[in-house]
């Protein structure tokens, strides 16, 4: 089969993306982030919470060890829009001025929840951060503050692959600008660690053909599956999450994602294992490496195909897996920043070869409700 007559979204985006990266992380510039979030507040923030929906809520688990780890606030959240909208207690907002920081995320700025969250922020006296690329948007007027993703018009961005790596690297340049301006890293440790952003994107870019012409020749059995698990530890289980979103969002599969110890406790036990195809996302120097490894011999045994992503030699594993080794990251919170790419690549020829339309469109409840379910819920500030 020629693997351009299945062409789509995914794979194009997905070829796009290491020098998209650079795009996002060189408009975030100083005078950007500075005027985004004032020194000042940087310094009163005893709490951040970041929180999203979707996408948007795994880039901020995606981000989270590079908060911990520079940032200097020793409390470092990532919350569902539903849970910190509607089950944070309202005592823990504004307990000390300009805190918590509430970090939402919403490339359009219509979603109802992030509406929500900015307001409820603001209400109770917390202080808010909204990264969006609509300046206007419903969300950015509710929040104190924006962070504005710049990205290039006219673009495709759906379903939503660039617009991940936009809030993902979005997020990593405003913890390093937090770490700096609190002193936790010096300007050499920043202007290095912003420049690793960049450069780890960049290394994906000699492995993009070979990658694409892979997953095509993958998708053509996988998409026959009957369903697709997914499994990531931490910031790794962001990119589990990511790619068993795409799977619904491209095709509407069935799809399940875990991390390596409760796999063994639960996902282990679906029946007709050789039906499902399994995704571990791991790498060497994650502490649970080891505890993935003998997660992948349960795997093995049970004769599930099985796709891992990782930086670790195809050695680690067994034979018979099929192993994308990725780039070394210089720092093990980058990651999650570009590992979802060979799902990316595999969901969305398997949409094509399917002949599905992503977002189920070819169904007409889901192009006359869709939308409106995330966009006109009522607001409510409990």
């Amino acid at each position: 089969m020629d693997k351009m007559q299945f062409d789509n979204a995914m794979a194009r985006q997905a070829r796009l993306a290491p020098g998209f990266v650079r795009t996002i992380v060189e408009s975030m510039g100083y005078d950007k982030l500075n005027n985004a979030l004032p020194l000042t507040e940087i310094w009163d923030a005893q709490q951040i919470v970041i929180t999203g929906c979707g996408d948007s809520w795994l880039a901020g688990i995606a981000a989270r060890p590079l908060f911990e780890s520079v940032s200097g606030v020793k409390n470092v959240q990532v919350m569902r829009n539903i849970e910190f909208n509607r089950y944070m207690d309202k005592g823990q907002l504004g307990f000390s001025p300009n805190t918590p920081l509430v970090i939402g995320i919403s490339i359009s700025g219509t979603v109802s929840r992030v509406v929500e969250a900015m307001e409820r922020a603001q209400h109770y006296g917390a202080n808010s951060l909204l990264i969006t690329d609509d300046p206007d948007s419903p969300a950015a007027k509710a929040a104190r503050h924006v962070l504005l993703l710049d990205m290039p018009k006219p673009g495709e961005y759906g379903p939503g692959l660039l617009s991940y790596c936009a809030s993902v690297s979005a997020l990593m340049c405003l913890a390093l600008r937090i770490g700096r301006a609190r002193g936790f890293i010096t300007d050499g440790e920043h202007k290095k660690m912003v420049q690793a952003i960049v450069d780890y994107a960049a290394s994906y870019a000699p492995l993009i053909e070979e990658m694409d012409q892979r997953c095509f020749e993958l998708a053509g059995t996988w998409k026959d599956l009957r369903c697709v698990d997914f499994v990531g530890d931490y910031a790794d289980y962001a990119t589990a999450f990511f790619g068993s979103a795409k799977i619904l969002e491209t095709y509407g599969g069935y799809t399940t994602y875990d991390d390596s110890e409760d796999w063994c406790h639960i996902n282990y036990f679906l029946r007709d294992p050789d039906t499902i195809g399994r995704v571990f996302i791991t790498n060497s120097d994650t502490p649970s490496f080891n505890r993935v490894k003998e997660t992948l011999v349960a795997v093995d045994q049970l004769g599930s195909p099985c796709i891992v992503v990782t930086d670790a030699d195809k050695s680690e594993f067994a034979d018979r897996f099929e192993v994308f080794t990725t780039p070394k990251a210089p720092y093990s919170w980058l990651s999650p920043l570009m590992q979802h790419l060979p799902y990316d690549f595999i969901s969305g020829y398997s949409a094509e070869l399917l002949g599905v339309e992503n977002f189920r469109r070819d169904n007409p409840v889901y192009v006359e409700q869709g939308g409106t379910r995330i966009r006109q819920s009522k607001i409510t500030i409990v």
